[in-house]
């Protein structure tokens, strides 16, 4: 068993993260919407459809942008945002929150995890997920001790 740090998650930490989240599932179509429209801006003859393209080249990254960052910052996050530390088993995990309330999550209910540069994201769910940063771990051998007992059960 190990008990983490404190962890205190910031509006900008979920924005952030759910933008890497997006960008590692949909680099590939970030890239073609970018080189398709310079195609367009460089051979384009200025009708309707290359106004549309290098509009939508423009505007789509932008929207999503705004779409990420309104949702991290909305007040429906509120619980989310709450200081929390994490009590690891080799079977649970229990989040306990800075209100007092606790949550118990059996490690068998996880479905995949993703390892960010600085942070674990363990799935219960498609959408829903447990944040875990790396700096949550109070030593080295508490880290590899999560990889070994709870990262390395979960089907990736």
């Amino acid at each position: 068993m190990i008990k983490t740090n404190k962890i205190k998650l910031t509006t900008n930490t979920v924005f952030t993260t759910l933008l890497k989240i997006y960008w590692r599932k949909r680099w590939w179509f970030i890239i073609l919407m970018i080189l398709m429209g310079m195609l367009v801006f460089t051979t384009g003859q200025g009708d309707a459809n290359s106004v549309f393209i290098i509009s939508f080249t423009i505007l789509y990254p932008l929207l999503i942008v705004f779409q990420y960052w309104r949702f991290a910052n909305s007040k429906d996050n509120k619980s989310y945002l709450l200081e929390r530390e994490y009590e690891i088993f080799n079977d649970r995990i229990i989040a306990i929150l800075s209100d007092g309330t606790s949550s118990t999550i059996l490690t068998e209910h996880f479905v995949k995890y993703l390892k960010l540069k600085n942070d674990y994201l363990l799935y219960l769910s498609k959408i829903q997920f447990i944040y875990v940063p790396n700096e949550a771990f109070k030593t080295e051998s508490d880290r590899n001790w999560f990889k070994e007992n709870i990262i390395s059960k979960i089907n990736s």
